[in-house]
C-alpha cells in the first residue's frame, strides 16, 4: 500500500494528515500531484474539473492540441 499506517500524533489513533504537510501522488506516465494540506476555507476553490483533466491526459498523449 502507498499510505502511511504508523501512528501519528496520539498512540493507537493511526495515521492522519496535518496542517502544513505536503502530500504528493505520482506515476511516471501522468506527473505528480502536490499539495499542501489546509483547511478548505484556507486554499483557493479546485477549478479543474474531470473534463479538464481527460483532456489535459489526451493531449499530453496524443499531442492533440484541440482535444
Amino acid at each position: 500500500m502507498f499510505a502511511p499506517t504508523a501512528d501519528r500524533g496520539v498512540p493507537g489513533q493511526g495515521f492522519t494528515h496535518q496542517i502544513g504537510d505536503t502530500v504528493t501522488i505520482s506515476s511516471p506516465r501522468f506527473g505528480a500531484l502536490v499539495n499542501t494540506v489546509n483547511y478548505s476555507h484556507r486554499i483557493a476553490p479546485w477549478e479543474f474539473g474531470v473534463g479538464a483533466l481527460l483532456a489535459s491526459i489526451l493531449r499530453r498523449n496524443t499531442g492533440k492540441a484541440g482535444a
